[in-house]
C-alpha cells in the first residue's frame, strides 16, 4: 500500500500539471491584431487619477458601461488613449454604447479616430 505521503506528491504533481496546461503561452490579440474596424476607435480624453490609461482602465469602463472596451494604445494628446467600443447583448446599440462611455466620471471627451 501507498504511503500518504506519497499520494500526496502525486496529487501535488498531478495538479501543478493541470495547472500548467490550463495556462496558454499564446498572448491575447492586441488591438492590431485583431483587426477592429476604424468606424469603432475612438481617442478619449481621461483624468487618469479617475481612469487608469492602460488595459484595467478599458476593462473598468466596459464594467461601468456595459459595452466592450478594449484599450489600443495611448495617443499622441496628453491624457488621451485610444479605445475601441463595441456594442454586446448587454448593449447592442454602438451610438448608445459611445453616449454612455462619454457620461462616465473621469472621461472628458470622446472623438472618433478616423
Amino acid at each position: 500500500m501507498k504511503s500518504p505521503t506519497a499520494i500526496a506528491a502525486l496529487a501535488a504533481a498531478a495538479l501543478t500539471l493541470g495547472l500548467s496546461a490550463a495556462c496558454s503561452t499564446t498572448p491575447a490579440p492586441s488591438g492590431k491584431d485583431a483587426q477592429i474596424p476604424p468606424s469603432q476607435l475612438y481617442n478619449v480624453k481621461i483624468q487618469p487619477a479617475r481612469i487608469p490609461p492602460n488595459p484595467q482602465g478599458a476593462f473598468a469602463l466596459s464594467t461601468a458601461t456595459g459595452c466592450d472596451v478594449i484599450y489600443i494604445t495611448k495617443a499622441a494628446t496628453a491624457d488621451t488613449v485610444t479605445y475601441a467600443v463595441r456594442p454586446t447583448s448587454r448593449v447592442p446599440d454602438a451610438a448608445r454604447c459611445v453616449e454612455s462611455l462619454r457620461s462616465e466620471p473621469g472621461v472628458e471627451s470622446v472623438a472618433a479616430t478616423m
